[in-house]
């Protein structure tokens, strides 16, 4: 337990320095609505689906959204496979919008410590965007590998806190073209998880995005609510 709290530390430690060595950014406050949800097909598969709108500019403003669908493979007690299709819909500066198609797929791994749960999803995903529609509209955009480690605590009353630290790496991409390939946004979550029933959870959290080597460097700080229905818990 001790190492996964190092662990978790030093990634904080890591988005702190990025802050204070990045060019000056752009800040936004942002409200995010999730609604996810897993339904079992055997004992070993399960279908996924999930959908996330995000209002910008201080939560005053629609400025993306997507839907996944997908399976979900159990192969053991503590790993799973998932795979996704997504498809997004992201707000320009203008009135118009930038479709996009995501693939994803990750590896989550889960280990228990009495009261505390750690959480290691590894997770690849890949995007096209604005298919068939411009001059590089077959080009694959964005090519990610992500890490996110979670740490829960089991409280009375059905209530879960959590902190979590998310790292993308970029292998490939057009949004961020300084030049720089590898860490380049970092997510710090800090959230609060109440067992509705025995598989549904309600969720509310606070998260604090850094992106640097960006057209638009930005720092993001998003109050999320979501609705989940997992058997992985």
């Amino acid at each position: 337990m001790k190492t996964i709290i190092s662990y978790i530390y030093l990634l904080s430690i890591l988005f702190i320095s990025c802050n204070l060595r990045a060019q000056k950014a752009e800040k936004d406050f942002q409200l995010w609505g999730n609604f996810e949800m897993e339904s079992p097909l055997n004992k070993r598969w399960m279908i996924h689906i999930q959908h996330q709108s995000r209002f910008i500019n201080n939560g005053t403003q629609y400025g993306y959204s997507y839907f996944d669908a997908g399976a979900l493979f159990r192969i053991g007690k503590n790993l799973r496979f998932t795979f996704n299709y997504i498809f997004a819909d992201k707000k320009r500066i203008d009135i118009s919008y930038s479709y996009r198609h995501q693939f994803e797929g990750y590896f989550t791994y889960r280990k228990k410590f009495g009261k505390f749960t750690f959480f290691d999803r590894f997770l690849s995903d890949m995007q096209f965007k604005d298919f068939n529609s411009d001059a590089q509209g077959q080009r694959l955009r964005d090519f990610y590998l992500r890490n996110k480690v979670t740490l829960r605590y089991k409280l009375p009353f059905k209530l879960t806190p959590y902190i979590a630290q998310e790292t993308y790496y970029k292998i490939d991409g057009l949004y961020y073209e300084r030049g720089f390939y590898g860490i380049n946004r970092i997510r710090l979550f800090y959230g609060l998880l109440y067992n509705v029933t025995e598989h549904w959870l309600a969720e509310i959290s606070y998260t604090m995005e850094f992106n640097h080597d960006a057209k638009i460097p930005t720092n993001n700080y998003m109050l999320s609510f979501g609705l989940v229905k997992t058997f992985f818990q």
